[in-house]
């Protein structure tokens, strides 16, 4: 399973306006996903005492088509788990700013995702990073292209979709045909920190993405029927 986001723009002004993105989660395998669950941080690199504060990320719920916050909300609650067929992409439409006070510099979006099937067989997807940069409140960002995939020292490729289709949210939302395939698919950076974020912000992150292991992990281990099932990468 391929996890990447689309969209998100390489800066964000504090106190702007909405900024719209999609994150995407694809089957690269030829069987069907019978729950996969979404993991996405958008957050400041810069205020490590309350990163996720900085910035107001909200997904929006295909089935009611409202907006749900992410402040205070686990990624079940928030996005419901999904279908997703053989070699197929699910999209999930999200929007984001940056609060008026927020310090500027580094920020970034990390994505991933988890699923489990009734067999008991599970798996994950590499977590992805994006960077991008905090303006100061009135400042204008510049026209370029938006954010990328990046490993450290390394900036990565853009990761582009094939033919996905947005899939409803909640519990059994729908799947989409076509999509990425191992061959034709995107290329997404190995876990790892950015080269962008600063020492400090750096082991902050590391943190993170260790406790967003640990939460996909316990998480999969429960739906693993017994011991030896079958715990891969798709």
């Amino acid at each position: 399973m391929h996890a990447a986001v689309h969209g998100l723009p390489h800066q964000l002004a504090a106190g702007g306006a909405w900024t719209p993105f999609s994150m995407t989660l694809t089957n690269t395998t030829g069987k069907p996903l019978e729950e996969v669950q979404p993991f996405l941080l958008v957050s400041s690199a810069e205020d490590v005492d309350r990163p996720y504060w900085e910035l107001e990320t909200e997904y929006r719920d295909a089935k009611t088509g409202r907006w749900k916050t992410f402040h205070d909300a686990e990624p079940d609650d928030l996005f419901g788990f999904f279908a997703v067929g053989p070699r197929s992409t699910l999209t999930l439409q999200l929007r984001t700013r940056v609060v008026k006070d927020a310090k500027p510099g580094a920020g970034y979006a990390l994505t991933a995702g988890d699923y489990r099937n009734r067999d008991g067989s599970c798996g994950s997807a590499k977590e992805a990073w994006y960077d991008f940069t905090i303006l100061p409140a009135g400042a204008k960002p510049t026209q370029a292209p938006t954010a990328k995939p990046s490993e450290p020292g390394k900036p990565g490729a853009t990761a582009e979709p094939g033919q996905s289709a947005a899939a409803g949210g909640g519990t059994g939302g729908s799947d989409s045909t076509g999509g990425l395939s191992p061959q034709g698919g995107a290329h997404l950076a190995a876990t790892g920190s950015s080269s962008a974020l600063p020492a400090i912000a750096l082991a902050g992150g590391a943190a993170m993405v260790v406790g967003a292991g640990a939460v996909i992990g316990v998480r999969r281990r429960k739906g693993v029927a017994g011991p030896g099932a079958p715990d891969v990468t798709a």
